[in-house]
């Protein structure tokens, strides 16, 4: 089994079930409310804008958010990868848990 199919396979769980899509769909969706409100919105304070995509993309988001990276695009960075190891993760759940579903059946 070659490595490019191997990793092929993982990634792709990221987007063929419905569960995965409508994850990342509500990841990006924060992601772009979030460009919005930093960019179109004047704040007297700060903004907690920020802090929604981060939890919705928790854990992997919190653990990429200790790496010393400090500028905003490294900030949407972390949240889209995040996103999409946990669409993966959420993905690889959905097929175990069809293959099981499957093999109950049959029983």
């Amino acid at each position: 089994m070659s490595g490019r199919n191997t990793a092929g396979r993982v990634f792709t769980a990221a987007a063929d079930n419905w569960a995965s899509r409508v994850y990342l769909a509500v990841c990006f969706a924060l992601l772009a409310w979030v460009w919005v409100d930093s960019t179109f919105v004047a704040h007297a304070d700060a903004s907690f804008a920020g802090v929604l995509p981060i939890l919705a993309t928790a854990p992997t988001s919190l653990v990429l958010t200790l790496l010393p990276w400090e500028s905003a695009p490294a900030s949407y960075l972390v949240v889209a990868a995040s996103a999409v190891v946990n669409a993966t993760l959420i993905g690889l759940l959905v097929r175990s848990l069809g293959r099981r579903g499957a093999t109950a059946a049959r029983a």
